[in-house]
């Protein structure tokens, strides 16, 4: 029923989270957020006037600068955020950026229903490691996002050797994979080889996820099934951004909006 109402709901918000005119009548336009609201922020849960809301396992961020544009990451698209006011008289405009990528109709509607929250909030709290954001009916809480301990990766290869495709409703289901491997090159570069190509990107913390930039490929050898295989998944991992999680010997990148989920096992120097 959830889904349903926010799917009618949805004609009428699309204008407004495309950053169309009419939005925001009798907001404020200049300032800046208030200081004290800088930082990298998760979103941990939500609620508005139709409940709770499931994020799906999804990765919602929010990073908001001394500028009054701040970013943030959605289920299926970019998007920026126009912050000014006071902690406790706040106006927000959202914009989705380029590029609107859902996997599903859930994310779709996740997407439209997280934004136009986000437009409606009109204060704030804050501690050093949580953002509150509310208004009559809405209630946003972000979790300050940490340092991801990128270190424990570098100077490491690893093998790809299992994927799954990631659904919102099921568990996931692992098959081997081959052909694949990748190297932490330093601090924000990531090197990827398989059979046939070399990939190449630079790469940002944005929230819990680490985000690439400039993903390029340089083609050595005709690809067979396997390269093309294992280029493909690497490829969509690194262009869509990725969790991840380590354990002694095993490496596992996970990426919602590419619905993938990858693992390694690292490959000892000889």
């Amino acid at each position: 029923m959830r889904g349903v109402k926010w799917a009618v709901a949805a004609a009428g918000i699309v204008a407004c989270v495309a950053g169309l005119s009419g939005c925001s009548q009798g907001r404020v336009s200049k300032g800046e957020p208030d200081p004290a609201l800088r930082g990298q922020w998760v979103l941990v849960s939500g609620s508005d006037t139709f409940g709770a809301i499931n994020l799906l396992g999804q990765h919602i961020t929010l990073a908001i600068t001394g500028s009054p544009t701040s970013t943030g990451r959605d289920t299926c698209s970019d998007y920026t955020a126009t912050i000014y006011g006071t902690q406790r008289d706040l106006w927000v405009d959202t914009t989705v950026a380029p590029g609107y990528n859902c996997a599903t109709s859930e994310q779709s509607v996740l997407q439209l229903e997280y934004l136009l929250d986000l437009q409606r909030v009109r204060q704030s709290d804050v501690t050093p490691s949580a953002l509150h954001l509310s208004a009559q009916g809405v209630d946003l809480r972000f979790d300050r996002a940490s340092a991801l301990p990128i270190g424990n990766l570098m100077n490491r290869t690893w093998q790809l050797a299992t994927s799954a495709a990631i659904t919102l409703h099921s568990p996931l289901t692992f098959v081997r994979e081959t052909g694949g491997s990748i190297q932490f090159a330093s601090p924000n570069v990531i090197e990827a080889r398989t059979t046939c190509e070399s990939i190449s990107a630079t790469f940002r913390q944005v929230g819990d996820e680490l985000v690439s930039d400039d993903v390029r490929h340089f083609v050595s050898l005709p690809c067979d099934d396997v390269g093309r295989v294992a280029a493909a998944q690497l490829t969509r991992v690194l262009e869509n951004g990725f969790t991840f999680a380590l354990t002694r010997n095993s490496l596992a990148l996970e990426s919602t909006r590419a619905g993938l989920a990858l693992g390694f096992n690292e490959v000892e120097p000889p």
